[in-house]
């Protein structure tokens, strides 16, 4: 069998050489002058060699895996003649060198072995040096036998589409016009045609406003934009990726269910499901990266594939995560999915064009979470990373890490003796002397401020009926992050906002016009029950006092006060935005056509 393998292995190594050789002469061919290269970079038969060969590779690929598992088996088998050869009493060592390419039964411990610290590129690549990687779990094969059968088909759709395909216009940012062919012409053969330089450096494009993958052929005429990592929409798309390949990475390394992994406003993260009492140690994030920087290296082309809700239920069967998203927040009869190299998941995209465009990546915190962030759900596992196209841009981001942990409150807070927090009391922070006295000393700034400006304090109770709650529409929507406790026949909370007590204490008499504007500061005590995973120093707490104040007024007294407020919220330095009450709340939806 393995001579077989080897036979087949050959073959595919000449055809892959073969097609290398007439890709070069393609490629020789555009210096041949701005139409030869048009010609080229549009040429149908172009992008069909180009798909032919990534396949050829990735079945080179399998052939490799297939060689390797024979050879392995039948090196198992010699061993184990030796064995029965040998005397008894004594024990044999160990092979602790697994090929981390074969697939197997789904794994739920941890997969590599971490005895030693050095060479970590090579323990991305198979077992070296006491540490080695399980084999790939059992539904990776699964997966990617129904993944080849559904692009075949998706293949031949595009290919019959390019036949009949139509001339179009495609409008630039600058106003040019360009043409091209429908299902033939590609965003990045546009944006070669433009610049090479452009090209390089392209993420992601936008097609009549709607972000476009660069190797997705144009369907009809339209407008187009190339968007480079400056761009916020490109950036996100890069990190939306840059998540795609530490989801590879998880899955190679835990063998476990991932579940969301979105780019975030700095980075990305992914969310993974572990069986049992099995959790995520940042002494592995060395390994992780190793794993990314391989997967990186092969420049694995993102590939994008609508199907059927039904057929990717049966895709996804062996992920509970992936089939809940299908059941519950995909409304149409297909959605898409995403591949780069082994990893198949379910995402609306879009993506780079490969994984050789994410240059810098690095994986620097974890966290555990709920599914949804429901704590009656399945508890997951989260790692973070951030990622660049250029290794100086990650060094100057981590230098910025360095200098915001030395600056970290949480650190000052210690070391100067203002505040901590306890276990017995999580959420809740102790204000020792010292963060005792600055607290009150800006306590007693805003109350001056609020002085100066018409505002009563008032003090209102800690404890509420929950039908208060109803009322204001908390209970229907916040009850699960709120405190409560059942007294007597009712039940009770802790208020998490001062704003229904005020509410009350506006209503519990007949008013006057004469007294609006009414203005209630308050310093009260509130409560929330955020959940452990996503308590942080002083910024997310559990107890916390708020300058809260509110004004009663009329509507024609609204811009007037509106104006007093910023005036008061311009004395700080923060970014500021106006919001509105929503709907099915307390106090009705105000119009407010002008503020100045």
């Amino acid at each position: 069998m393995a001579e077989c393998m080897a036979a087949r292995l050959t073959a595919q190594e000449e055809q892959i050489e073969l097609l290398t050789r007439e890709f070069s002469l393609l490629r020789d061919g555009l210096n041949g002058g701005p139409e030869v290269a048009s010609i080229l970079a549009s040429s149908p038969e172009l992008e069909s060699l180009r798909s032919e060969n990534e396949k050829l590779k990735f079945r080179l690929v399998h052939l490799r895996r297939g060689l390797q598992e024979e050879l392995a088996l039948e090196g198992q088998g010699k061993r184990g003649t030796n064995k029965g050869q040998e005397k008894t009493g004594k024990q044999q060592p160990k092979n602790r060198n697994y090929d981390n390419n074969k697939a197997a039964t789904h794994e739920t411990k941890p997969v590599v072995d971490k005895e030693k610290p050095e060479n970590i590129k090579k323990a991305a690549q198979g077992g070296v040096g006491g540490r080695e990687l399980k084999p790939w779990p059992g539904y990776i094969s699964e997966r990617m036998q129904l993944y080849e059968e559904l692009k075949k088909e998706s293949d031949a759709l595009l290919t019959r589409r390019a036949a009949d395909s139509q001339p179009i216009t495609v409008e630039l940012p600058d106003g040019c016009r360009v043409e091209g062919q429908a299902w033939v012409t590609t965003p990045y053969q546009l944006a070669c045609g433009i610049s090479q330089g452009l090209a390089d450096n392209a993420v992601i494009s936008r097609v009549n406003g709607d972000l476009w993958d660069l190797d997705r052929p144009l369907e009809k005429s339209c407008s187009l934009e190339i968007l480079r990592f400056d761009n916020d929409d490109a950036q996100a798309v890069y990190w939306h990726s840059s998540a795609h390949i530490l989801g590879e990475a998880m899955e190679r390394f835990y063998g476990g269910c991932l579940c969301y992994g979105p780019p975030i406003e700095n980075g990305f993260y992914y969310d993974m499901f572990l069986e049992g009492p099995q959790g995520v140690s940042s002494t592995e994030f060395e390994y992780l990266e190793a794993l990314c920087k391989s997967v990186v290296k092969e420049k694995q082309p993102f590939e994008r594939l609508e199907v059927s809700k039904e057929t990717l239920l049966k895709m996804f069967k062996y992920n509970k995560f992936k089939c809940r998203i299908l059941n519950e927040k995909v409304t149409t009869p297909t959605t898409t999915v995403y591949r780069c190299g082994p990893l198949i998941d379910l995402c609306r995209g879009p993506h780079v064009r490969h994984t050789g465009k994410i240059k810098a990546l690095k994986i620097y915190k974890n966290s555990s979470t709920y599914w949804e962030g429901r704590s009656d759900m399945e508890t997951l596992q989260r790692i973070y990373g951030i990622s660049f196209p250029d290794s100086k841009m990650l060094k100057e981001w981590e230098r910025f890490q360095e200098e915001a942990r030395n600056r970290d409150h949480r650190k000052i807070g210690k070391e100067q003796e203002l505040f901590f927090f306890h276990d017995l009391s999580p959420g809740s922070c102790f204000f020792l002397p010292r963060g005792a006295y600055l607290y009150n000393t800006l306590t007693d700034f805003i109350r001056e401020e609020y002085c100066r400006r018409g505002f009563q304090e008032v003090a209102s109770p800690n404890i509420y009926n929950s039908k208060l709650w109803e009322t204001s529409g908390h209970w229907q929507h916040y009850s699960d992050n709120m405190f409560s406790f059942p007294v007597e026949q009712d039940v009770f909370a802790l208020k998490p906002m001062n704003c229904p007590g005020h509410c009350l204490m506006f209503s519990h008499r007949p008013r006057s016009w004469r007294e609006l504007p009414l203005r209630l500061a308050d310093f009260g005590v509130l409560h929330r029950n955020e959940l452990s995973g996503t308590l942080t120093g002083l910024t997310r707490v559990r107890r916390f006092q708020q300058d809260d104040a509110h004004i009663f007024c009329t509507m024609e007294q609204v811009q007037l006060k509106s104006e007093v407020y910023i005036h008061l919220s311009q004395k700080l330095s923060f970014s500021e935005f106006l919001t509105f009450n929503p709907k099915n709340s307390l106090l009705r939806s105000v119009r407010i056509t002008t503020l100045f």
